[in-house]
């Protein structure tokens, strides 16, 4: 049985009364992308940087490639490729400056930055310090995907991203995938984890409440389907397995729909569709059913986290 990449047991930290995290176990195989979910303050960056030994456990282990994260992080960050959340550069410096003094230090081929620049729509030779958050959020992304390190950890990545480059980076992701290097992915974004990993791991209030395949957390909540009908449906139309009629206007039709929407979709096909919306769950809707044991409940809105 081979060593997993990261694996944690017992991970706690405390800031004196204040909670970091809390007994955090899970693991990571090698060549998966994990996804690990959770809103502001739920202790995904604490957890990160007790990976990455930055912090001193309170309780419990972290290891990466089976060595101690915090013991032996000297050593094990020659081969983790790093993207904080807020990433911080040299203003004064261009784009190219800046990153081709990180590549030096990594010992990179130089320019080796240069193709994910021009992928990413990088002007290199602006000063970061007149760049926009999504343009110096480009460099960050650039900075951890230009070298070969086997484990890539990034925290809340595409922050600041426009859409079309989210999906640019959702594509570098898939490709270091496949090449089997290991992607750890901290995010709040359901979509962004359910386009790339393999696994997530749910993290609140500094626990780990679920560890799951990405098809067994899609399957295990509901979608809303909002539909425009040409002409309105009969009061049965959509009573179907899985399927709750939310309410129905009219030619205005909202729906819940949990796990195999095959059926609904068919059902759906036989209408004359003028609209249709559908809405992926977002995390904190998945935590509130988690939390209360609502297994059955549709997804509600929930109050926003203020921990840092």
């Amino acid at each position: 049985m081979t060593t997993p990449v990261i694996e944690t047991t017992g991970l706690t930290k405390w800031y004196g009364r204040q909670r970091g995290v809390d007994d955090v176990a899970f693991s990571v195989a090698e060549g998966e992308a994990f996804g690990f979910l959770g809103p502001n303050g739920a202790g995904k960056t604490t957890t990160i940087r007790l990976l990455l030994g930055f912090l001193r456990p309170t309780a419990g282990d972290a290891h990466l490639f089976g060595r101690d994260a915090f013991r032996e992080a000297a050593q094990l960050h020659k081969r983790v490729s790093y993207l904080g959340s807020d990433p911080g550069f040299l203003g004064e410096l261009t784009g190219a400056e800046q990153l081709e003094y990180l590549g030096r230090l990594r010992k990179l081929r130089r320019r080796a930055w240069a193709p994910l620049a021009e992928r990413l729509e990088l002007d290199p030779s602006v000063r970061i310090k007149r760049l926009s958050r999504g343009n110096r959020q480009k460099i960050g992304v650039v900075a951890a995907f230009m070298g070969e390190e086997p484990l890539l950890v990034l925290d809340e990545p595409t922050s600041g991203l426009d859409p079309l480059m989210q999906r640019e980076f959702l594509s570098l992701v898939a490709e270091v995938r496949s090449a089997g290097r290991t992607v750890f992915l901290s995010s709040h974004n359901l979509v962004e984890v359910e386009r790339v990993c393999d696994r997530v791991a749910i993290i609140r209030d500094g626990r780990i409440v679920d560890v799951s395949s990405v098809a067994e957390l899609m399957g295990a909540h509901w979608r809303s389907v909002n539909l425009v009908l040409d002409t309105p449906p009969a009061p049965d139309a959509f009573d179907l397995p899985n399927v709750e009629v939310v309410a129905m206007t009219g030619r205005e039709v909202h729906l819940m729909v949990r796990g195999d929407v095959n059926a609904l979709l068919a059902r759906i096909s036989s209408h004359r569709v003028v609209d249709v919306a559908i809405t992926t769950p977002d995390v904190e809707d998945m935590f509130l059913r988690l939390y209360r044991g609502g297994g059955e409940s549709r997804p509600a809105a929930m109050p926003g986290e203020v921990l840092a």
